[in-house]
């Protein structure tokens, strides 16, 4: 009979196959996702103790809720506006099909729901509450019976490649499965988190029958992201990566193994913000195809670099961004040839450094930006954060853990985070356009 290796959510297969490894899946997934996972395919009787070591091979896969797949799954370009383009390019070529199938005297044509209509019932199809019990006496059944509580008859022939005679139909859950065939696997799982009842299951990839029957090398069966899917982060200097890298682990470790930068120590040939505009510029002309975020900060010599870069008509791998304008930036201390004052520093003295937390014990009592030289392009003076090394080195001693309890404040470093987060995903969608 061999052995079948499956995606699931919960019980639900979006993607199976038998024999072999079929897609590689190991991207939805983190090393600690690695565990023991409870089979149909392992016959308990033949175990005498659960820490057999035979059967906890047997028993071994990923797993991770699909609220933490979510993230990955957009990075690697699966949004809902990118899963639009792919529903309706299917519904296209099923929509041909049928009107083939009416001129030929065989069928009568019923359109593809528009994929709003779709949308809206992936909406309602909560995983948990799905009868995943086999009828035998399914193969006399129609599969719209199994549909009763989720879909009718009708809606359900609206479904691009819906092919009832072809259907291996026995439940609700194969039914589920069944209908979501006609999308790639990622896109299901994308659009079944649109139910938030669905955001705590499991997704499953377990592999251990199918290496222990002898049809694959659990050596295969690697974790996070592959090399094409991750992204270079290129900052202006050393402290830039520490600190978002830090940012990252901390505030979104589910997708932090996407994620690469290049380290401006001290003597780095790209250092500086004007050393940075001449590298993205010799990427880009060097056809790199790694994913790449050029990210400068939100001061004056960031915003010349930024609008410089810009105009490089940088390719599809590749984006050009600055940290973001934020409100606490809109009046914010001061000090120049004419004293200290309150002004708006968005764009003009907002490194990396300020997105720490500035107020905490033993740094000093207001945090401060001291003005320097005039930039003649952007027509403004440039500023920096006073003693920001010790903003820095405050925020770097700690671990990911002590700064999430221990009070720190990270709601600055998030508007960071997220707004890398959504250039990345926005590299991933230009990539599969």
């Amino acid at each position: 009979m061999g052995t079948e290796i499956s995606l699931s959510i919960d019980k639900v297969d979006v993607c199976w196959s038998k024999n072999h490894m079929g897609i590689d899946h190991g991207s939805l997934f983190q090393s600690d996702d690695r565990k023991r996972l409870k089979s149909d395919q392992v016959n308990y009787d033949y175990f005498e103790s659960e820490n057999d070591p035979d059967l906890i091979k047997m028993e071994m896969g990923f797993s991770k809720h699909l609220k933490d797949v979510v993230p990955r799954l957009e990075l690697m370009g699966f949004t809902l506006e990118q899963i639009k383009k792919e529903y309706e390019l299917v519904a296209a070529e099923s929509n041909e099909t049928r009107n083939e199938l009416e001129e030929s005297g065989l069928d009568k044509a019923i359109p593809c729901m528009k994929f709003s209509q779709f949308l809206e019932f992936a909406k309602r199809i909560d995983i948990g509450n799905l009868d995943g019990s086999y009828d035998k006496d399914s193969i006399d059944k129609d599969p719209s019976e199994y549909g009763a509580n989720f879909i009718d008859a009708d809606t359900l022939k609206a479904i691009p490649c819906y092919e009832p005679y072809d259907a291996m139909v026995y439940s609700e859950q194969s039914l589920v499965s069944h209908i979501f065939d006609c999308l790639s696997p990622y896109s299901a799982l994308r659009l079944l988190a649109e139910n938030e009842n669905n955001l705590h299951q499991e997704v499953k990839w377990q592999y251990g029958p199918l290496v222990e029957n002898g049809w694959a090398n659990v050596s295969i069966f690697r974790p996070c992201a592959r090399r094409k899917q991750k992204f270079l982060i290129v900052t202006e200097g050393h402290t830039d990566v520490g600190i978002i890298d830090l940012a990252i682990k901390t505030l979104r470790p589910e997708i932090y193994d996407f994620f690469s930068f290049i380290d401006m120590t001290e003597g780095h040939p790209f250092g500086g913000t004007v050393n940075l505009q001449k590298f993205a510029k010799g990427l880009a002309q060097m056809d790199v195809h790694n994913q790449t975020l050029f990210l400068y900060d939100n001061d004056t010599e960031g915003l010349s670099a930024f609008r410089k870069t810009q105009k490089l008509n940088l390719p599809s791998n590749m984006r050009v961004a600055m940290l973001p304008d934020l409100d606490e930036f809109s009046s914010f201390q001061t000090i120049g040839p004419s004293g200290k004052s309150k002004i708006d520093i968005n764009g003009k003295a907002v490194a990396i450094e300020c997105y720490l937390d500035l107020y905490r014990p033993g740094l000093p009592e207001e945090p401060t930006i001291r003005w320097s030289g005039y930039k003649g392009d952007v027509k403004q003076y440039q500023g920096a954060l006073m003693e920001k090394d010790k903003y820095t080195n405050d925020f770097l001693s700690s671990s990911p853990k002590q700064l999430l309890d221990g009070g720190y404040d990270l709601s600055k470093l998030q508007k960071v985070v997220d707004a890398i987060y959504q250039e990345c995903v926005a590299i991933a969608c230009s990539e599969k356009s």
